[in-house]
């Protein structure tokens, strides 16, 4: 059976009570729960083989202890149909909420079926479903992610403002709503710089690896000789840092100038050594804690500020870098979650703390 025709059949069978899901009550149908009680919540994630995702859980491990919850991380390894299995896994361990990242949108209906039958809170993170949180047909708390199309736009502009006029691109896995709107941000940079003699030489995507990001700019260093490409923007670090050992490969460090996004280790690393990448922007490493604060909230009888959230991000080149190690890479983010918290705080006015440079 093809996957749109497994998928179709998890459908039908969820809507025909074939599929048993755990009788587990969502908040909408219990008592708030006491502030002292312990609580599970699974999170389903495309990867966690990428430095950035590795972060990701790291914090939300953080923000798990603060709050006393068990957090159950389940890696979906980039398959559709493992990640509909895994949400059922922790629908049948009886979990009281769940984050679900979608491998992809087309899957991410099933997966809230399966959680919204079973009366389990689930809010959706990193990649919008296509759909609002507040629906007749899939209903769930909460979408909270980046803003990818700030991130990319900014990338860009940084470049731009750096000199660059000649930029190819190495976008991620084609179709990936998170790379569209990256995308789309920078094609926004490219048009407000239009004037400035900027232009896109080439654009190619490619799946989400360090290694196909080196494959991918060999390909691009071929088509382009020396001279005529001084600027590269990529979709993350993972693309870029490959990239990087392309262009160094090559002896054209000098020439080309890299910006991406993430804020992994080593791309940081790079950065902060003065070398050709020069910027790099993210901070949506926060996301799936946040997200544990809110279903934290939401079990205690708060419902979310809003069905629609994302996360500013931090651009970081160099000079900033020392400032940026300091707050959050030598120790946890500098944020009092429970400020933000209902629970805790009930005058907040967001559930998503500001990310800040002091």
């Amino acid at each position: 059976m093809s996957r749109v025709g497994r998928r179709s059949r998890i459908l039908q069978m969820i809507t025909a009570g074939v599929i048993a899901v755990a009788g587990v009550a969502g908040v909408q149908c219990r008592p708030a729960l006491a502030a002292d009680q312990a609580i599970t919540i699974g999170a389903s994630v495309p990867y966690l083989n990428d430095p950035s995702w590795v972060m990701i859980t790291n914090y939300a491990q953080y923000v798990a202890k603060q709050l006393n919850i068990r957090l159950l991380v389940i890696d979906a390894a980039g398959k559709e149909d493992k990640q509909l299995a895994d949400v059922q896994s922790l629908i049948s361990r009886r979990v009281d909420a769940i984050i679900f990242v979608p491998v992809s949108t087309a899957d991410a209906r099933s997966a809230i079926l399966l959680a919204d039958h079973a009366k389990i809170p689930i809010i959706v993170a990193d990649r919008y479903p296509g759909f609002p949180a507040k629906n007749p047909d899939a209903p769930y708390l909460t979408f909270i992610g980046p803003d990818n199309v700030a991130a990319g736009r900014a990338v860009a502009n940084y470049l731009f403002a750096h000199g660059v006029r000649n930029l190819v691109a190495i976008g991620g896995t084609p179709g990936d709503p998170n790379n569209q709107t990256r995308v789309q941000g920078l094609h926004e940079a490219l048009k407000a710089w239009s004037d400035k003699g900027v232009q896109l030489v080439q654009y190619v995507g490619v799946l989400e690896s360090e290694e196909n990001g080196y494959a991918a700019m060999q390909n691009l260093l071929s088509a382009h000789p020396k001279g005529t490409v001084d600027g590269l923007w990529c979709y993350n670090d993972a693309l870029c840092l490959g990239a990087y050992r392309a262009i160094k490969q090559a002896g054209r460090q000098n020439e080309i100038k890299i910006g991406a996004m993430d804020l992994d280790k080593d791309a940081l690393d790079l950065v902060n050594a003065h070398t050709n990448y020069i910027y790099d922007f993210g901070g949506h490493w926060v996301e799936l804690g946040f997200a544990e604060m809110i279903a934290y909230d939401a079990l205690h009888g708060h419902p979310p500020l809003a069905q629609f959230s994302q996360i500013e991000d931090l651009g970081v080149d160099a000079s900033g870098f020392g400032t940026f190690k300091r707050e959050y890479l030598d120790s946890e983010p500098p944020i009092d979650i429970k400020h933000y918290m209902l629970t805790f705080n009930p005058t907040t006015t967001t559930q998503v703390p500001p990310l800040l440079l002091k």
